[in-house]
């Protein structure tokens, strides 16, 4: 996790140096058409993932081969009607709508058609994925991200060996050719490790409608989220053009960074959520979901308040060239992001039910409310910050609906939600701002010495507040016994 996060931070900041902050935003919104044109894709991934969690949950090897049959046939038709289908909108897109120099024209299309074939090869390396992620075999999922992160920053480094004239369109091919490693890597390793699971044409199953029925309303959701990641990217080119986008881009990149950190935490204990809730331990599911929203909200805090209070300086260290408006951009997104990480577990939740249409319509009708209130908002005053102002507003009110529809769905306790995890996490979150707060202004840092000291600082005062409020007595006791540490 922590490797990651570095790699893919420090890649960004030679991605700005190389290609300049034009090209860095261009390769941000053209890549980000592509993201939108996927959000099927999205939905397929969590359908995929449920159901062969929950083939593994219930013993049933039958079904489990079955299962990845059908989703690996599925995928692979997505992934050609992305192309197809994605080729023409986007190329209508970037005809009609997208603000890019006109120089810029072919390569902003081999980037947009590099951008889909690396699309196509996700799509299709998804039911290989689900698969390793649902068998729990975290080390060959952290190894194969290891793998990818590296070469996508070999690539990165690379251009400083390439003619400058090219250097959009070469990174391109080469993120595509480490597309096909990577895929390729997970195919291998799923074919060699699962031989019980095998593809085979599956003719007539009733899976097909059960797969494409849950991935229907698990769209809308994603839809939502699409719009609220590359959606918001589109709004900002329409009134900033590629510059806007680079700092929207590079406050992503920190965003990405910080949130995938956290979803490698999540991954490891997903599976078991809805596992819990096949085999019918519901009281165990709901347990599961309260310590992985509490336990990913402390593992953000100490990412997220020494980037909060000392944006600009760590921006300029790592990137040397800060676009304007990255230093806010980051503020707000990351503000989001603390909200939102509590709510994944509850999303799993929700999906191992299988009932997903209430949960998806209201959650995502919710987001997507951010594009049309945020549109008028940046229109109206001309300041693009406030789209990220909404984002952070309907994120909370989600987060509101979120626990009353889940409380419907599994017997979800609110109380204890609010209990154990709100009124945990707000009294560690709060005790930790304010003493970095304190921190910032009483070290006053000028120096590189004196900022380090101070995010080493935060970072010890946040663990040792997560340690006395953040964790319960059973927590503290086992992280004592696997450190070797005394305890009661």
């Amino acid at each position: 996790m922590l490797f990651q996060m570095a790699v893919f931070l420090y890649t960004s900041r030679v991605l700005i140096q190389v290609l300049g902050v034009e090209n860095y935003g261009l390769y941000d919104v053209v890549g980000g058409i592509v993201v939108v044109l996927m959000f099927l894709n999205n939905s397929m991934t969590t359908c995929t993932q449920r159901f062969i969690t929950v083939a593994l949950g219930r013993g049933q090897s039958a079904y489990l081969n079955e299962v990845y049959s059908v989703a690996t046939a599925l995928h692979c038709l997505l992934g050609v009607l992305v192309v197809v289908v994605g080729g023409i909108l986007g190329s209508l897109y970037i005809q009609n709508f997208l603000v890019f120099p006109a120089e810029k024209v072919v390569d902003v299309y081999a980037v947009f058609g590099c951008s889909l074939l690396s699309g196509m090869l996700m799509i299709m390396s998804v039911p290989s994925n689900a698969t390793i992620i649902a068998h729990e075999d975290m080390g060959a999922f952290a190894g194969i991200t290891i793998l990818d992160v590296t070469l996508k920053l070999s690539a990165a480094l690379s251009l400083y060996l390439l003619p400058e004239q090219n250097l959009l369109l070469s990174y391109a091919l080469l993120m595509l050719f480490v597309a096909a490693i990577v895929r390729s890597v997970y195919w291998f390793y799923c074919h060699r490790h699962y031989r019980t699971i095998r593809f085979r044409w599956v003719k007539g199953s009733a899976l097909y409608r059960e797969m494409l029925s849950f991935m229907g309303w698990n769209t809308f959701g994603n839809a939502a989220y699409v719009g609220n990641t590359q959606g918001i990217n589109l709004v900002l080119n329409a009134f900033g053009g590629p510059v806007v986008n680079a700092a929207r881009g590079v406050a992503f990149q920190v965003q990405t960074a910080v949130t995938q950190f956290i979803a490698s935490f999540q991954t490891a204990i997903n599976p078991q959520i809805t596992k819990t809730y096949a085999q019918g331990q519901v009281d165990q599911t709901n347990r599961l979901i309260l310590i992985s929203s509490r336990l990913s909200f402390m593992l953000m805090l100490f990412i997220a308040l020494p980037l909060l209070l000392d944006t600009d300086y760590i921006l300029a260290l790592w990137l040397g060239k800060v676009p304007p408006y990255a230093s806010v951009f980051i503020r707000w997104m990351l503000c989001a992001t603390l909200v939102d990480c509590v709510a994944n577990p509850m999303m799993i939740g929700a999906s191992a039910t299988g009932r997903v249409k209430t949960y998806y319509l209201v959650i995502g009708t919710t987001l997507l409310l951010t594009l049309p209130v945020g549109y008028f908002v940046v229109r109206t005053t001309g300041n693009p910050t406030y789209i990220f102002v909404t984002l952070l507003a309907t994120t909370i009110l989600a987060q509101i609906l979120r626990m009353a529809i889940c409380r419907g769905l599994f017997q979800f306790s609110v109380r204890a939600f609010l209990c154990k995890v709100v009124g945990r996490i707000c009294l560690t979150g709060g005790l930790a701002a304010a003493a970095s707060y304190w921190l910032f202004t009483v070290i006053a840092p000028n120096t590189i010495w004196q900022h380090a000291g101070f995010v080493f600082s935060s970072m010890t005062l946040s663990a040792i507040l997560v340690l006395i409020f953040g964790l319960e007595a059973t927590e503290r006791n086992f992280l004592a016994k696997k450190l070797h540490l005394p305890h009661p």
